[in-house]
């Protein structure tokens, strides 16, 4: 990981928390809608699973540490999702099936964590809204994930953010002398 993607991530990871917590919790609540939850599944369909499990426990624990409830269960159901986006995200796929799968991880996700806070006892947290919110989750999930699925992919494919490929000297065959 070079610099300027090592850059890139915080600055995205911050601002995905940011908005998180100031525009969209507030719009939806009490849905557990989740846009950090949908950008890590848009960086392991790019990037596979091993960027998806860095950037997924990266992101969840920092929630998690900015948040009243128990350290590490944001962390651990963020970083299963990097891992199961990055595994089915092999192969160039649409914009639609890609956001959909997006969509489905972060909204199981989503179900997840709210089960384990309710299971520790987490103010506001309860094992039957879990599942009476899945499928609000899912369609917020999935509203989002078309829009941040485009912009990842766009993104971690641009020169901007990559390392510059070592360009092999040319080979002299003859062929460059007049």
């Amino acid at each position: 990981m070079n610099r300027y993607r090592l850059a890139a991530a915080v600055a995205g990871l911050l601002t995905v928390l940011l908005l998180q917590a100031t525009v969209i919790a507030p719009v939806v609540a009490p849905v557990a809608v989740s846009l950090p939850a949908v950008l890590v599944g848009a960086i392991a369909l790019v990037e596979g699973p091993g960027s998806g499990i860095a950037f997924g426990f990266a992101a969840g624990l920092t929630a998690d540490l900015a948040s009243d409830h128990p350290a590490g269960v944001l962390a651990l159901c963020w970083l299963a999702v990097g891992i199961a986006c990055g595994l089915l995200g092999t192969g160039a796929h649409s914009v639609r099936r890609d956001a959909a799968v997006v969509a489905l991880v972060a909204a199981a996700a989503s179900v997840v964590a709210t089960v384990v806070l309710a299971l520790t006892n987490s103010a506001g947290a309860t094992v039957g809204a879990a599942f009476t919110q899945a499928v609000p989750a899912l369609a917020g999930d999935a509203l989002l994930a078309l829009g941040v699925v485009p912009f990842v992919r766009r993104f971690l494919r641009s020169d901007v953010v990559r390392k510059p490929a070592p360009v092999p000297p040319l080979l002299v065959h003859g062929w460059d002398r007049p």
